[in-house]
């Protein structure tokens, strides 16, 4: 009687899949390979006078990496760690290596604070299909991969082992030229902080680590003994807070274009040589309110200490925060914010999204009704990019031929800095618009101080847009226009204000100067504001 033909024997448990240790490893050298051309740029850079120097640092750098990528070897952890990881590889690179944005703590806390508006323009279609081939597709093929089951104490063990000498190695290749890297480190600091995944990782970490710092928010009570000087007139005080409007391009301190064609014929004075807090909004508009200055600014000190605002209400001022941008982040969350945007003018916001001028217009339509001390904060959309187009009206194109979209690689260079420019002079004409309308009131005793908040990068040696870390950080990020009008009561209330704004125009100033400078004008005397930095008071001779 014939046999019947043997079963095959089953496979052994776990023989099909990749085991973890493996997925790390692919996934590890893919965003290496794919994410990280800036990185391999500055270290090819920096290394290229030794061959053998880079081949080192490069595989330092791996089992850096791997060693650390081990610790999300658990089998319920590693693929959700490493498609979340692919995906933000895939987009910190894209910014990275497409506009020279840095993925830091500054740049995680601007995301965090960031409108859908503002970041609708930079979901672009060359991005989605990046995202789609370097982060989306990777991370679907993770999804669906399966795993090999693995016996959890020789897994354990053997990664134990494998991030050890990972680690191991990456000191001892590092300790072959030590004196070599420990400088690459220290002086180039912009070769690990474009390197992808560990920046944006470190950056949120660090953003984490900095919201604990700061705790519950409660903010300590300050300059509870400010006081408001008695007035002829109720005064209203107008600070304009700008937005990524870079002084290198204001006609006022030099530029060989005409940008500021209505401030030239206006009385103001303008302070060519003025020092941001920060390069993103997230940084400078608290610090420019917090009156710790540049050089003693943290988030966690300023959000656990009342600002400039606060310290306007305790004097008996009247505090309005109108905005067309991204919001005071936090300085105005005690005394309260409107964002005009939500209900735009349709004459003003014919795209969805409103020039600056509805800002004065609202203001226009309140001053008649003023009766008390006020002090106004605009917070206008100004320069912001990449849409610059979108930032003036039709009419204001001065300089053409413009770039009509968000992705600069569409434009040429001279297209990009005509509409940039042309933002510019929008700004111009809605400031001196400002101007004009406060001096028409006579019963009101009015003055406005304007400054950007920072600067903003048009492609020179390959940066766009702004937040660069300071160390690395261009002027054109960091240097600022600022200018004070004063009306005729304003200067009759001043006496020694006029002098003092021609000396001080003449030198170096920072945003430092806008904390006690906005206090002077509203007419209010405490004792924690430093005369010194007030842009209207002269020590005596």
């Amino acid at each position: 009687m014939p046999s019947l033909p043997s079963r095959p024997a089953p496979a052994p448990r776990g023989a099909s899949g990749v085991s973890a240790l493996l997925l790390i490893l692919l996934c590890t050298l893919f965003m290496m390979a794919t994410a990280n051309a800036t990185f391999w740029g500055h270290a090819w850079r920096i290394f290229a006078d030794s061959p053998r120097a880079l081949l080192t640092f490069t595989a330092a750098i791996f089992c850096l990496t791997f060693a650390m990528m081990l610790l999300l070897a658990n089998r319920w952890l590693v693929k959700p760690a490493m498609i979340l990881l692919l995906l933000l590889a895939a987009a910190s690179g894209w910014f990275q290596d497409q506009m020279g944005v840095v993925i830091d703590r500054e740049m995680i806390q601007n995301v965090v604070n960031t409108t859908t508006t503002e970041a609708s323009h930079l979901l672009t279609l060359p991005y989605a299909l990046h995202m789609a081939l370097f982060g989306v597709l990777p991370a679907l093929v993770v999804a669906f991969l399966p795993l090999k089951r693995e016996r959890a104490l020789p897994k354990t063990l053997r990664i134990v082992g494998l991030s050890a000498l990972s680690f191991t190695l990456c000191i001892g290749l590092l300790l072959s030229d030590y004196a070599r890297f420990a400088a690459v480190f220290r002086e180039q600091k912009e070769l690990m902080t474009s390197y992808q995944p560990g920046a944006p990782v470190e950056g949120m970490v660090s953003y984490v680590k900095m919201m604990l710092r700061a705790g519950n928010g409660v903010a300590t009570a300050w300059g509870l003994d400010a006081k408001t000087r008695p007035g002829a007139k109720p005064r209203l005080t107008v600070f304009m807070l700008g937005e990524t409007s870079r002084v290198q391009n204001w006609a006022l301190a030099g530029y060989a274009r005409d940008t500021n064609p209505e401030l030239a014929k206006r009385d103001i004075t303008f302070f060519a040589d003025t020092t941001a807090c920060g390069t993103s909004t997230a940084v400078s508009v608290p610090c420019m309110f917090s009156g710790f200055g540049e050089k003693e600014y943290s988030y966690s000190k300023a959000v656990r200490r009342e600002n400039l605002l606060d310290i306007l209400r305790h004097a008996g001022q009247d505090v309005i925060w109108w905005d067309l941008n991204t919001g005071s982040q936090g300085v105005a969350k005690r005394v309260g914010e409107e964002h005009l945007g939500k209900n735009p003018d349709p004459a003003l916001c014919p795209t969805g999204e409103c020039t600056d001028e509805l800002l004065v217009n609202r203001l226009s339509a309140l001053m008649p009704t003023l009766t008390r001390d006020t002090v106004v904060v605009l917070h206008t959309i100004g320069s912001h990019g990449p849409s610059y187009y979108l930032r003036y009206p039709p009419e204001g194109a001065r300089f053409t031929p413009t770039c009509d979209t968000g992705e600069f690689a569409r434009c040429n260079a001279d297209q990009i800095v005509n509409t940039y420019d042309n933002t510019i002079a929008w700004t111009d004409h809605v400031i001196a618009l400002m101007i004009d309308r406060l001096a028409a009131q006579d019963r009101l005793d009015t003055s406005l101080i304007y400054a950007s908040d920072h600067g903003e990068s048009l492609g020179e040696d390959g940066l766009w847009l702004h937040g660069a870390p300071r160390f690395m950080a261009p002027e054109v990020q960091t240097k600022v226009p600022m200018l004070l009008w004063l009306s005729d009561d304003a200067r009759a209330r001043l006496p020694g204000a006029i002098p003092c704004l021609a000396q001080k125009a003449r030198l170096p100033q920072s945003h430092d100067a806008i904390f006690p400078t906005v206090l002077a004008l509203a007419g209010v005397t405490t004792a924690v504001a430093n005369p010194a930095q007030d842009l209207t008071h002269c020590a005596a001779s």
